[in-house]
């Protein structure tokens, strides 16, 4: 199937790894930009593009700087970097062969949810969706440094002995993701495991129980059993069914 590398660049000169997938023919197609998490990569969509590409969907998959094969070091990375390199991305998916600039989407994954819900005031997506997301910044980091204790020469030790700098932490709690979510007037997916132990699905549910309060719905997916990774498969197969026909209906 259809498929380029895509030169990305951040703010700063670094590439930005990036895939570009089609489906077959000319186009042009509705797209969809995918934001990976904190120390994750592209990779993790790859199943979900092919589905996104069997619903007539195109898909820019890229890597946060420090991540994959991106350039930079993920120990200089501040939050307010990761939010300009989904910026970058979203704005270079307009020029893909083959997009459709007006029918842009925009899908975060965990912190790639807090950094998607944060970017689509000032990007305007067609649609967003977010997977498992980080919305509350202030718990996440107060529960980070009761796990992994405080900084260290301006870094944090996360899970795996991963090194990350303060400014993650501390750009995150200066922003609210969860009101971005709450205050975005476009169309809204959310799909959050029940068993999430990263972020809690309790936050999801607040989230879509504020947005029917307001009259701006979110369409939602709240399995019983999957926890931050996804599993079982079943209900991860389900999370990608529903997204996939969630953009093919909104952009």
């Amino acid at each position: 199937m259809p498929e380029r590398t895509a030169d990305l660049r951040a703010d700063d000169g670094s590439r930005l790894a990036a895939l570009w997938r089609t489906p077959e023919g000319g186009g042009p197609y509705p797209c969809v930009a995918c934001v990976h998490g904190l120390t994750l990569d592209k990779s993790i969509f790859d199943g979900f593009v092919r589905v996104l590409e069997a619903a007539g969907l195109a898909s820019l998959r890229v890597d946060l700087r420090g991540h994959g094969g991106s350039g930079g070091r993920l120990e200089d990375q501040g939050f307010l970097d990761q939010g300009n390199d989904v910026r970058a991305a979203f704005e270079a998916m307009a020029l893909q062969p083959g997009a459709d600039p007006a029918r842009r989407g925009l899908l975060g994954f965990s912190m790639g949810g807090a950094l998607g819900a944060l970017a689509a005031f000032r990007l305007r997506p067609r649609a967003l969706a977010l997977w498992s997301p980080l919305l509350k910044t202030g718990p996440w980091d107060e529960a980070r440094g009761r796990d992994f204790g405080p900084p260290q020469g301006g870094l944090r030790t996360i899970w795996d002995g991963i090194r990350v700098h303060e400014r993650l932490f501390s750009e995150a709690q200066a922003l609210d993701p969860f009101g971005a979510a709450l205050a975005w007037e476009g169309p809204l997916l959310l799909c959050h495991g029940a068993k999430d132990r990263n972020h809690p699905q309790r936050y999801s549910l607040e989230l879509a129980s504020a947005r029917a309060r307001l009259a701006r719905p979110a369409t939602t997916y709240f399995p019983p059993l999957s926890g931050h990774a996804w599993k079982p498969e079943s209900e991860r197969a389900q999370r990608d069914i529903l997204s996939a026909e969630f953009f093919r209906d909104t952009l």
